[in-house]
């Protein structure tokens, strides 16, 4: 593989003010007011309005992060620096709302600096890959699985004391722990197969051939 190297500023020589943007980075904006709605219903269980605003808060992220790709095909406005951007705020806010979960309702805080170093190893990969290869990495299934994971487990931890005070409809509601654990595996799947998908473009990029006509190659990586 011939290796070009790209700089930074590259990213901002395509579109930079599109709506698929802002929808990025507006669940980066959202995260002070679920931060502040989340403690004071930490702090007061029995603030329900807190509670739903922080519901609301976390499935307005969920859903921006759907929109902001559904948008990009549907308006023309898929670019590099998008591309890049999306997953990127959609790692500041699924730490956020582990480290909040993990302060207020006892997330396990190993599992958050497992996902902590797993994110922060995904940035130096994309990083990596357009700065040193000229290459853009895609997303695998695991990792867009883990994003609703994490949803889930946020508002499942924030839903337990509302459990506690007015009864869950099924016991094993009564458990969030359970999807903790499920996040850890889809954690470890991931890595793995991020491990298997570019280990040779990382330390043996000799041996990869680009072909522009491979499919099941462009589900992978492309040129950029």
């Amino acid at each position: 593989m011939q290796i070009e190297e790209k700089k930074a500023k590259d990213l901002f020589q395509d579109r930079i003010f599109t709506l698929s943007n802002f929808l990025s980075v507006f669940r980066v904006l959202l995260l002070p007011f679920f931060f502040q709605s989340t403690f004071d219903y930490a702090h007061n269980p029995a603030n329900l309005q807190a509670f739903f605003a922080s519901i609301f808060y976390a499935m307005a992220a969920v859903f921006s992060d759907y929109l902001d790709g559904l948008f990009a095909r549907l308006l023309n406005q898929e670019t590099t620096l998008g591309r890049y951007l999306d997953p990127v705020c959609d790692k500041l806010v699924t730490l956020g709302g582990l480290f909040v979960v993990t302060i207020h309702f006892d997330f396990p805080s190993w599992i958050l600096i497992v996902y902590f170093i797993r994110e922060v190893l995904g940035v130096w990969l994309g990083g990596y890959l357009y700065l040193k290869r000229g290459l853009q990495g895609r997303p695998n299934w695991w990792g867009k699985f883990g994003v609703g994971i994490v949803a889930v487990s946020v508002i499942w931890y924030m839903s337990l004391p509302y459990f506690l005070q007015f009864g869950a409809p099924y016991e094993f509601l009564m458990y969030p722990v359970i999807s903790a654990y499920v996040l850890l595996f889809v954690l470890t799947a991931g890595v793995i197969a991020y491990v298997v998908r570019y280990w040779n473009i990382v330390f043996h990029p000799e041996s990869i051939e680009l072909d522009p006509e491979n499919k099941k190659q462009a589900r992978k990586y492309q040129k950029i």
